[in-house]
């Protein structure tokens, strides 16, 4: 079974050598590496062929450059275009791979037969806090499974170190959306809605580097504005299929989400103008009342408190949304802090 590894490359020129040496180095041999030189201004590129004169696995590897920068999803969406594996995986050019990587993950896809296998990951550089892996080496047969799993966040919503069925991708149309950030995000819950078989392998597959200046730490008002944008393209997307209309699962996704990211526009933002412009937007793109969805789907206690604000008039609904979010985040620090202080003692 083929595997294609996808590397975007963009101004990585420190990190780089590192990367490709560790997909180079995979002991899984049927192996296809696609670099995809994203027009970066720096010496990546140069490295990256550096690396390739003195490898003997350089004949797997296939360059693939753009005219213009086009971003990260599009570079992805070049590799997933020209790849020939049978499985893609993604690999952010400033990460790593320990060397049986794709041995794990190949292996329980061959021995499950599944549309995506999940591994779990280290960080290196900033201690900054990431979304855990919470799931044990597990099959998840079904898409109730999947989608149940990632409502519950056991599963991470980045896009690397999934290992995905090629044929799967191509037959539900599963590319990045090109010119937003925190693309990961809209490609992830499409994977969740769409997989019909997942495996979780609970061992480290991925050394994920988390830069100083990453945009997670200061995410600027583009970013916050990408935000608003996914719960728009989630909403189309929800809309395309009647059945996820009628998923529990991908009700609480999508309502916790809009909540989630009015938290970090909160946080970051003292724009009062594009706060309400949010919230309008956050607001308007419900495709099922609250109360019906308290019948319908059993929320939970939390989403239905959340969710209050919609039986309001717009500026108190506003209001008060803030104020619930506001609340949710102290509660979680609190929660934290006091998990961090038990384990002390």
């Amino acid at each position: 079974m083929k595997v294609s590894i996808i590397i975007p490359v963009y101004n990585v020129s420190k990190y780089i050598e590192r990367c490709l040496k560790s997909a180079l180095d995979q002991t899984w041999k049927d192996l296809e590496i696609i670099l995809v030189d994203d027009c970066t201004p720096d010496d990546s590129m140069d490295i990256a062929r550096s690396v390739l004169e003195t490898s003997s696995r350089s004949n797997m590897v296939t360059i693939l450059k753009h005219e213009k920068n086009r971003g990260l999803s599009a570079a992805r969406n070049t590799g997933i275009r020209q790849a020939k594996g049978d499985y893609l995986y993604f690999l952010d050019s400033d990460d790593y791979l320990p060397v049986n990587s794709i041995e794990l993950l190949a292996d329980a896809a061959i021995r499950h037969n599944v549309d995506f296998v999940i591994g779990n990951y280290e960080i290196t550089g900033s201690p900054r806090w990431t979304p855990p892996l919470l799931l044990d080496s597990c099959l998840l047969a079904n898409n109730e499974d999947i989608l149940s799993a990632y409502s519950k966040d056991k599963w991470y919503v980045m896009a690397w170190n999934k290992l995905v069925r090629k044929s799967f991708v191509n037959d539900s149309t599963l590319f990045f959306q090109e010119g937003i950030i925190h693309e990961d995000d809209l490609w992830s819950f499409m994977l969740a809605c769409k997989a019909r078989k997942a495996y979780c392998v609970n061992q480290t597959t991925y050394y994920y580097t988390i830069q100083a200046d990453s945009i997670m730490g200061k995410p600027s008002m583009r970013t916050l504005e990408c935000r608003v944008k996914i719960v728009g393209y989630l909403y189309d997307y929800i809309n395309l299929y009647p059945e996820l209309k009628k998923n529990p699962h991908v009700y609480i996704l999508f309502e916790s989400l809009k909540a989630k990211y009015f938290d970090r526009i909160l946080y970051f933002s003292r724009d009062k103008d594009f706060q309400y412009a949010a919230y309008d937007s956050f607001r308007t793109l419900t495709y099922i009342s609250p109360v019906k969805a308290l019948l319908v789907f059993n929320p939970g206690v939390k989403l239905c408190f959340c969710n209050i604000h919609k039986l309001l008039p717009e500026k108190l609904g506003f209001v008060y949304f803030k104020a619930f979010v506001y609340v949710s985040y102290k509660l979680l620090i609190v929660s934290i802090k006091l998990r961090q202080w038990s384990g002390r003692e």
